[in-house]
């Protein structure tokens, strides 16, 4: 998310609002979306079906309803009030977090039934 601030544009996450201060880790999606770590972690143990059809921030993809998606809670109202995050791209950016090595920060894959 992109907003103008008398001193130019300010990136903050999308889904919880905030500001990325350059050693933040963040990872951008379609149209300056942008989402956290802290965000990621948070959707990585909250991600549920849904019952409305949502469109995700981060690829602009219709997310239907019954699949899996996030959408944060307690977001600060500097945050996008619609983001939602589907299963894929949680997956994509927990993966590439995790490969990133310096990033404090493993995704532990659940198999399938777990």
């Amino acid at each position: 998310m992109q907003r103008k601030d008398k001193n130019g544009i300010i990136i903050a996450c999308d889904f919880c609002g905030t500001d990325w201060d350059e050693v933040l880790p963040m990872i951008e999606g379609h149209r300056g979306s942008v989402i956290c770590l802290d965000c990621v972690r948070h959707a990585l143990d909250a991600v549920e079906p849904g019952d409305a059809e949502v469109e995700c921030t981060m690829c602009l993809s219709t997310v239907q309803a019954g699949s899996p998606r996030w959408r944060r809670q307690d977001a600060a109202e500097s945050a996008n009030a619609d983001a939602a995050l589907c299963e894929g791209c949680l997956k994509q950016a927990a993966g590439a977090f995790s490969k990133d090595p310096d990033v404090p920060f493993v995704w532990k894959r659940k198999s399938k039934g777990q």
